[in-house]
């Protein structure tokens, strides 16, 4: 593709959603493209700190109550509903008429799974012969594969439905079933353009939000292999990781370099607010192991929830860069959203997993097969659990382990294998 290209990425989420794009978009734009990501104006600091272009896409205000929001995003039977229906199938036509004017000047634009307002202008806009449109995912979930049915964290469920290719197609039937009413905004919203209610690939939760001319898999075959049911020219790219610039505070840089590997605490940018238990357990885990510790606190809220003088050995950050902090740790506790997972992967350090919703119950699973994992449930997560099941990944068998499994991602480059499928279709449009 001739440099000087505009490329849009549309996506919608929190700082795990964005992320693989601002790596993706780094190595375009050192290739001489235009890049734009189009986004919620939360995102517009990391976005334009990464020497991107931001653009406001949502017509969704911020929470005022950050915590009970995330508390309803989490919930787990409710949350997954109250996200893809309330937050952003029912921002489609805001978004829309944002992004609209935006692709006047695309050649390319690359859609994640929850952009509904994105999906329609690719599929409207490819066809009249304005720009290519691709449609990207950041974990093995999102194909929703027969073959490879995601893990629910409801053991007896995945054993009923993952025995064979015909019991995973009756869950997806199950599941495209219960989650149509979910995307009810964005069929309303089809109409009143003139489209059919429904893309031709149906529903655009599943098989809809795939773009006719290729999808990046921004996942590595160790995480999720292809499956015959995979869409059509889906490329396998493997983890697009943003490392951030960064200077680690002077305090935790002095607090990591005094002992031995502390274990790290985090929850992400997100669900830290959905457990406010998280914290304070975690600090006891650690004192009743002896060890060491760094707690992710993500707001100055939750650490206002810690007692003001922590035990000796204990540090405390709102945030700071994971592939900073976790190559020096000796285990990680996080949520298993698949940015998280792909840092402690990478860092070759064994992790506790506590799942909280979305994709990170089927991301957990598929460290713990790794060997790299143990899985708690967030419902179990107290002191005494985490304790036993971090004692159990401390042994030398799960760090070499883990070790070996970031030794096969060492030459991995997942950003710019995403770049080489974007500049490839931006030359053939």
């Amino acid at each position: 593709m001739p440099a000087g290209r505009h490329i849009v990425f549309a996506t919608v989420g929190s700082l795990g959603d964005l992320f693989p794009f601002l790596a993706v978009g780094q190595a375009l734009a050192a290739r001489g493209h235009r890049v734009t990501v189009a986004t919620h104006p939360v995102h517009r600091e990391p976005i334009e700190r990464a020497g991107l272009v931001f653009a406001d896409a949502s017509g969704m205000p911020e929470p005022d109550d950050r915590e009970a929001f995330t508390a309803k995003a989490f919930h787990p039977w409710r949350g997954p509903a109250f996200v893809v229906r309330d937050f952003a199938a029912a921002d489609v036509r805001a978004s829309y008429a944002k992004l609209a004017p935006l692709c006047d000047t695309v050649d390319v634009l690359v859609t994640s799974t929850l952009a509904f307002a994105g999906q329609i202008l690719g599929e409207t806009l490819e066809a009249a012969g304005r720009l290519r449109w691709l449609s990207a995912v950041l974990a093995p979930a999102s194909f929703l594969s027969a073959y490879d049915m995601p893990a629910t964290g409801l053991a007896a469920l995945d054993r009923l439905f993952h025995a064979t290719p015909a019991r995973g197609r009756l869950l997806q039937r199950l599941s495209r079933r219960v989650t149509r009413g979910w995307t009810a905004p964005v069929r309303a919203f089809r109409r009143e353009l003139g489209l059919s209610p429904e893309s031709p690939r149906g529903d655009p939760f599943h098989r809809g939000q795939f773009a006719p001319g290729g999808t990046l898999a921004l996942f590595p075959a160790l995480l999720g292999a292809p499956q015959p049911d995979w869409p059509p020219h889906a490329t396998q790219c493997g983890f697009a990781r943003y490392v951030q610039p960064h200077t680690l505070d002077p305090a935790l840089a002095e607090f990591l370099r005094a002992g031995p590997p502390p274990i790290v605490f985090s929850l992400g940018s997100t669900a830290v607010h959905a457990n406010a238990s998280f914290l304070h357990e975690s600090l006891a885990a650690a004192v009743a192991l002896g060890c060491r510790a760094v707690l992710f606190t993500g707001s100055p809220a939750m650490r206002e929830r810690l007692p003001r003088e922590l035990p000796e050995g204990i540090a405390c950050v709102e945030y700071a860069p994971h592939a900073a902090v976790f190559p020096q740790a000796a285990a990680v506790v996080h949520h298993g959203g698949v940015g998280t997972s792909a840092e402690a992967l990478h860092a070759g350090v064994p992790s506790l997993v506590v799942p909280h919703g979305f994709d990170q119950h089927d991301n957990a699973a598929r460290l713990q097969r790794l060997g790299v994992a143990g899985v708690l449930a967030a419902t179990r997560y107290r002191r005494d659990a985490a304790a036993a099941g971090l004692g159990g990944l401390l042994d030398p068998a799960h760090a070499s382990r883990a070790r070996t499994v970031a030794g096969w991602l060492k030459e991995a480059d997942g950003a710019a294998a995403a770049a080489d499928v974007i500049e490839h279709v931006g030359s053939s449009g």
